[in-house]
């Protein structure tokens, strides 16, 4: 049961960072994001950093999937039940984010 949460975690995370990894960096997305960056200039920032997609995935995602998403920590709130696993799993995927950009540029 706790492996299948602890699972559930990372493969949400690394979905996430890979989401994001591909919407910023990735040259199919490259039009959109200058379409974007003309007419919203926040909005084109927000999709070419990583870091700053990945909490809006990550609030998506979580309040997506909470029924199936390990809660990180469990109170009496479930807000912020919901909060404290969000800021989790964008820790997760922003390690994740960090070694597979590493390896993106090494090779």
């Amino acid at each position: 049961m706790v492996s299948n949460k602890i699972f559930t975690f990372v493969m949400i995370s690394m979905c996430i960072s890979t989401i994001s990894l591909t919407i910023t960096k990735n040259k199919l997305f490259s039009p959109l994001r200058s379409l974007v960056r003309k007419r919203f200039n926040w909005l084109g920032t927000l999709l070419s950093c990583p870091y700053c997609i990945s909490h809006w995935l990550a609030f998506f995602l979580v309040i997506l999937f909470y029924h199936y998403t390990p809660v990180i920590m469990v109170t009496d709130l479930v807000f912020l039940d919901i909060i404290i696993t969000i800021f989790a799993t964008i820790s997760l995927a922003t390690i994740i984010t960090g070694v597979m950009y590493f390896i993106i540029k090494k090779f």
